[in-house]
C-alpha cells in the first residue's frame, strides 16, 4: 500500500483516513453517517448526512453520545476489586483507573469508524458491524476493547458504530408522539443503528466491502440491539447474520402506551421528566430542546428512575418485543450465533441489586425473599428456590447466580430455541474463563468475553499466554462466521449446530470444549415465565 493517506470517494463526499500496522490496514474514524441530532433535530429520527466540499479528514474519533456514565464506572470499579490482587494493587489501579480522563460526550454523536484490509469495490470482503453494550445508556464505539484491527487483518471490512442513547436516544413524549408523521416516539437509538446499516449498504463496497455480506454484532445492550434488528421491520435486508453476546438490557419489555409489569409506559416516563423539569404547557418538547444537553443530563443522573430510558414497542419501529416476535418465528430467518457468560449476575448486581430486573425499584430485602417472586413464578417458586439454595434467606450469591441466569443465560437459551426451531443455523456458547489469581472473585462476569472477541486488552487487565491463545481461537470462530455462516474452520475444535432435543453449546476457557448445556433446569422454570408474559403481553395488545 501507498504511504500516502487512503482516501475514499463517497456520494456525499471524500475521507481521508490513515493507515496503520505498517500500512496493511486503512482506518477511518469519526465518519458522519447522519446529520447531527441537534436542536430542532433532537428526538427526531436520524437524517441523511449533508454532502461537504473538499476532502473530509477522518483521522479522530468522533465524541460519544452524551450520557449518564454513573453505573458504568461503578461496574469498572468492581472489575478492578475481583480480579483477586493485592489490596495495594488493587487500591494503586482503582486510582489510576480515576485518573483517566473520560472521553467527550456530544449531542452530535452519529458517527461509524472503518477498517479495511483492502479499498477495493471489487473485493467484496465480508463485514462485520459492532454494536456496543451499556444498557442503552452508556457506551461508546470507539471504546478501548473495539479500538482494534484484528478482524480487518483476519479479511474482514470492520465496522464500529455510535447512537444516541438514554434520554437523547430513547426518550418518548405525548408530544413527540403527536408530531411524529408516524404517530410514535421514542427508538431514536435503534433509528440510528438502522440509519448506520443503510449507510453500510450504500458505501461499504468503497472499502472494499460486500454490502450483501454484512454480520452485526453485540454485547449486552448492543446483543439485544441484534436482537432488536432481527425483529424490527424497518431493518429487514440490512444485514445478513447475527451474533448477539449476552443480549440483555433492564427494560425488554417496555411499550409506547401502556404501563408492563413495573414499568409505566414510555410517554409516561417521558411526560415524568417534563414535569420534574418544571415545564408544563402545550409546547414542552420545544423548551426541553432549549435545554443544554448538561442541564438535562443533571436531573438523569440524579434519579436513575428518570434517567433509563429504553426501546419500546410503538407498533413501528418494533411492532412486538423480541420475545414475541421470536416465539411466532417473527425475527429474520437469518444464522445466528448467541451466548452469555458464567457467571453474568456477579457484577451487574453490584449496580442493579435486585433478583428481576423488572422489580428493580421495588422493595429488596436483606435476609429474605422479595415478596414479588411468589408474584412472579408462583407455583414454580419452590423450584427456583430448590436450584439457588440461600436463595429465600437473601444470600447475596444466590441472589448473584439467580440474577445471571435470568437476565442473560436463560433468554439467550430461548433466543437459540426459536432461532434453531425456525431452521435457522444457530450455534450457542458459554464464556467460563475466570481471571488468572486464585483469589478472584470475578468470576467470568458480565463483558469479560469482550477482550477476547476484539484481540484487545488494557494494562490494568493483561491477558496471559493461555488467554491470548484463547482469544485467538475466539476471533477464528467470529471470523468463520462472518465468512461462511458457519464458525468451524481448520485447526478449530468441532462447534455443533443447536439443537433443542439435544442442546449443547461449545465452552469457552483455557481448554475448549463441546459440552451438553449444563443449566437447562434454570433456564426452564425461567422461560415459564416468559412464556406466561408473552401471553400477556398479547392480552395487553388485543385490549388496547
Amino acid at each position: 500500500m501507498s504511504n500516502q493517506p487512503p482516501i475514499v470517494t463517497l456520494s456525499t463526499g471524500q475521507l481521508r483516513g490513515e493507515y496503520q500496522d505498517k500500512n496493511q490496514i486503512a482506518v477511518f474514524k469519526g465518519v458522519p453517517y447522519a446529520k447531527p441530532p441537534v436542536g430542532d433535530l433532537r428526538w427526531r429520527p436520524p437524517q441523511p448526512v449533508e454532502p461537504w466540499s473538499g476532502v473530509k479528514e477522518a483521522k479522530k474519533f468522533s465524541s460519544m453520545a452524551t450520557q449518564r456514565m454513573v453505573d458504568l464506572e461503578v461496574f469498572v470499579s468492581n472489575v478492578i476489586s475481583g480480579q483477586g490482587w493485592g489490596r495495594l494493587r488493587t487500591a494503586f489501579l482503582t486510582w489510576l483507573f480515576g485518573l483517566v480522563p473520560l472521553p467527550a460526550q456530544s449531542e452530535d454523536c452519529l458517527y461509524l469508524n472503518v477498517r479495511s484490509p483492502k479499498l477495493d469495490p471489487a473485493a467484496k470482503l465480508p463485514v462485520m458491524v459492532w454494536i456496543h453494550g451499556g444498557d442503552h445508556q452508556d457506551g461508546s464505539g470507539s471504546d478501548i476493547y473495539f479500538d482494534s484491527n484484528t478482524y480487518a487483518h483476519k479479511g474482514i471490512v470492520y465496522v464500529t458504530i455510535n447512537y444516541r442513547l438514554g434520554l437523547m436516544g430513547y426518550m418518548a413524549h405525548p408530544e413527540l408522539t403527536q408530531e411524529s408523521e408516524h404517530g410514535v416516539s421514542g427508538n431514536y437509538g435503534t433509528l440510528d443503528q438502522i440509519a448506520a446499516l443503510k449507510w453500510v449498504q450504500e458505501n461499504i463496497s468503497n472499502f472494499g466491502g460486500d454490502p450483501d455480506n454484512v454480520t452485526i454484532f453485540g454485547e449486552s445492550a448492543g446483543g439485544e440491539s441484534v436482537m432488536h434488528l432481527m425483529t424490527s421491520p424497518l431493518s429487514r435486508g440490512l444485514f445478513h447474520k447475527a451474533i448477539a453476546q449476552s443480549p440483555a438490557n433492564s427494560g425488554q419489555m417496555v411499550q409506547l402506551k401502556q404501563p408492563f409489569l413495573d414499568f409505566s409506559s414510555a410517554e409516561q416516563l417521558g411526560a415524568q421528566v417534563s414535569k420534574e423539569l418544571g415545564i408544563s404547557g402545550d409546547d414542552q418538547i420545544e423548551q426541553m430542546r432549549r435545554l443544554s444537553a448538561d442541564d438535562l443530563y443533571q436531573l438523569m443522573r440524579k434519579d436513575s428512575r428518570l434517567g433509563n430510558h429504553y426501546p419500546c414497542v410503538d407498533q413501528y419501529v418494533f411492532e412486538q418485543t423480541t420475545f414475541e416476535a421470536f416465539e411466532a418465528g417473527d425475527q429474520m430467518n437469518i444464522p445466528l450465533m448467541i451466548g452469555t457468560n458464567a457467571d453474568e449476575g456477579g457484577l451487574v448486581y453490584e449496580v442493579l441489586p435486585t433478583i428481576l430486573p423488572e422489580y428493580r425499584y421495588r422493595d429488596q430485602p436483606k435476609g429474605e425473599l422479595p415478596s414479588y417472586m411468589q408474584e412472579a413464578f408462583g407455583d414454580d417458586l419452590a423450584e427456583v428456590l430448590g436450584i439457588y439454595p440461600g436463595l429465600e434467606t437473601g444470600d447475596i450469591p444466590a441472589k448473584k447466580d439467580c440474577l445471571g441466569d435470568y437476565m442473560f443465560g436463560a433468554k439467550a437459551y430461548f433466543y437459540a430455541e426459536k432461532s434453531s426451531g425456525n431452521d435457522s443455523p444457530t450455534f450457542m456458547y458459554m464464556f467460563s474463563r475466570t481471571p488468572p489469581s486464585p483469589t478472584q472473585t470475578a468470576g467470568a462476569y458480565h463483558a469479560a468475553e469482550l477482550p477476547f472477541v476484539h484481540g484487545t486488552s488494557v494494562p490494568i487487565l493483561p491477558m496471559t499466554q493461555e488467554d491470548k491463545a484463547l482469544s485467538a481461537k475466539m476471533i477464528d470462530y467470529w471470523a468463520n462466521f462472518a465468512k461462511t455462516d458457519d464458525p468451524n474452520g481448520a485447526g478449530l475444535l468441532d462447534w455443533e449446530a443447536f439443537d433443542a432435543q439435544n442442546p449443547k453449546w461449545i465452552n469457552f476457557n483455557h481448554t475448549i470444549k463441546t459440552e451438553a448445556v449444563t443449566r437447562t433446569a434454570q433456564y426452564a422454570v425461567f422461560n415459564r415465565r416468559l412464556n406466561r408474559l408473552i401471553v400477556e403481553l398479547q392480552q395487553l395488545k388485543e385490549k388496547s
